[in-house]
């Protein structure tokens, strides 16, 4: 098989502490070892399932993605070997773990059953949310994946592999579920509380995560599903996060400066600074606009903001103070994603004043001067900058193709999906054969932008 140049830290299962790159996060209460057996209980396996996608966000798949987004640019080996899109076969398999290991699939099935057998409805619902974050996670990056017999090693010890189409259906019947779940009421739903890093347990805002959680998966298939897509997506998102403020964003959670509690992305600063900075695709989006949020993002150069797509040499900005603080909390589901996929699906609707809308209401959230009129190019450069950092930005460049941008390094394509990471197929004969492109992803013409919409 083809070795590609392995770019970042190493991606072992369980990497703990590696000099310079420690994706191992620490949250508050986390006390015990949530995966030893006899001591675990479904508070502190909650707090390490929100520490397992606090990981998937912040760590070498977010710093991957951030570069290939054109978000961020790799200055230095290896990280610039990201710029032309190689990486090792096992580079990922660590987020693949992450998955269905501890913190994964197989905790959050133990907080599930648990939890029923207690009469905790909303426990298990929100640890539903959680499992619908990571699963369609894999599914984005993946396509066709395990999922209805993943985590069970003693029932299904080579499990099969699910259609991406069957993994996002049956993550929006689960999310349904849980729905109803975390509306129960009655003396035994009490939920994560104490353990709840963001919301304190507070079912109201578990269920509009959930919603919007729906609205993402219905909006990732669109493109194979059209209509019906983007009408359930509307629905879903007009119960989703809908506070401006951020107050009900689901958000990281750190609690000092050591390199196991600060967020991932401070953490990989503090050892190679410099080594990743600015793309230029996103500097020279929100430049034209004198965007608000560039002070919040970048440093200056001098007076300026620059970025550069590619190893340039010169003087760039890298990550602002804000962004590199230890306790920064990375944004991860949020009231700007809610909004901006309203505005989308309406737009593809050719509701051209809903979208409007949708869009100026984001805009006023954070400062911004509404440009007009409103075109899909318009959305989506305006969610390809609020969702900086985010792999979702990923998705909805695969799906829309914008904003528009070419391939670096004199490659031919931007990757659409992550091969499967060696251990796995090595491990599981059932992983099929990696294509170019998974089914939700059929667009003819890689990175060719849709032009239709409002």
């Amino acid at each position: 098989m083809h070795r590609y140049v392995a770019a970042a830290c190493g991606s072992g299962l369980l990497v703990l502490a590696l000099a310079g790159c420690n994706d191992f996060l620490k949250a508050k209460k986390l006390t015990t070892n949530p995966n030893e057996p006899g001591t675990a209980s479904a508070g502190p396996l909650f707090i390490a399932a929100q520490t397992d996608v606090y990981f998937q966000i912040e760590g070498q798949l977010g710093r991957t993605l951030c570069i290939w987004m054109q978000q961020c640019s790799g200055q230095a080996t290896p990280f610039n070997t990201l710029n032309i899109y190689q990486y090792g076969q096992d580079d990922y398999y660590g987020n693949w773990s992450h998955i269905y290991g501890g913190g994964g699939l197989i905790d959050l099935h133990t907080i599930e059953t648990t939890s029923m057998a207690a009469g905790d409805s909303i426990f298990v619902g929100q640890a539903i949310v959680l499992e619908a974050i990571q699963v369609g996670l894999g599914a984005d990056i993946w396509g066709d994946i395990p999922y209805s017999q993943a985590s069970q090693p003693t029932v299904h010890p080579i499990p099969k592999v699910d259609p991406q189409q069957q993994v996002y259906d049956s993550l929006e019947h689960a999310l349904s579920s849980a729905i109803v779940y975390m509306r129960a009421t009655g003396p035994t739903n009490v939920g994560a509380q104490a353990n709840d890093n963001t919301f304190g347990g507070a079912p109201e805002s578990w269920i509009h995560l959930a919603y919007t959680i729906k609205a993402r998966l219905w909006i990732h298939q669109a493109e194979k599903l059209g209509v019906v897509a983007y009408d359930s997506a509307l629905v879903a998102a007009d119960s989703g996060i809908l506070d401006p403020t951020g107050a009900s964003d689901f958000v990281s959670y750190h609690v000092g400066a050591t390199a196991s509690t600060a967020n991932l992305w401070s953490d990989f600063q503090s050892i190679y600074a410099g080594d990743i900075a600015a793309g230029g695709t996103i500097v020279n989006l929100m430049n034209a606009t004198g965007d608000p949020r560039l002070p919040a993002y970048f440093t200056t150069v001098g007076a300026l903001y620059v970025g550069s797509d590619t190893a340039s040499g010169a003087a760039l900005s890298t990550l602002s103070g804000t962004r590199s603080a230890p306790t920064f909390a990375q944004p991860i589901i949020t009231y700007a994603e809610n909004e901006l996929i309203i505005a989308e699906a309406e737009c593809q609707r050719g509701h051209g004043d809903s979208a409007t809308l949708a869009y100026q209401a984001e805009q006023a959230a954070v400062g911004a001067t509404p440009q007009s009129p409103v075109h899909l190019s318009t959305i989506m450069n305006e969610k390809y900058i609020a969702l900086f950092q985010n792999p979702e930005v990923w998705n909805d460049w695969k799906r829309t193709g914008l904003p528009a941008m070419l391939p670096l390094g004199g490659q031919a394509l931007i990757p659409r999906r992550l091969t499967y990471p060696l251990s796995e197929t090595s491990a599981n004969p059932n992983i099929p054969v990696d294509p170019l492109q998974n089914w939700n992803d059929p667009t003819a013409t890689p990175g060719t932008p849709i032009t239709s919409g409002c």
